[in-house]
């Protein structure tokens, strides 16, 4: 059984769970939750505030999903933001 210290310096899985604070409950289910903590707008675009998995591969699959999906959210915040300023005032 892998503890989650070994999980964590493992090189192959560490940057999967860059910006996330995991941890192993006492039954051996992985659990992750990203940093910083997530916005009201995140939640509703279906980012989750806390993932869960049986083992590390399957949570350092689930965290990199969530972080390129967390990702693009931002970008298209930004890319809105930006239409805004630049259409001109009618």
């Amino acid at each position: 059984m892998t503890t989650a210290r070994e999980a964590l310096s493992d090189p192959g899985l560490r940057g999967a769970f860059r910006r996330f604070y995991v941890w192993r409950d006492s039954a051996g289910i992985w659990h992750a939750r990203p940093l910083p903590k997530l916005t009201r707008d995140e939640i509703a675009y279906q980012i989750l505030p806390e993932l869960v998995a049986d083992s590390p591969i399957q949570l350092a699959y689930q965290c990199t999903w969530q972080r390129s999906r967390r990702k693009v959210y931002r970008y298209l915040q930004k890319y809105a933001q930006r239409n805004q300023t630049l259409e001109p005032a009618s």
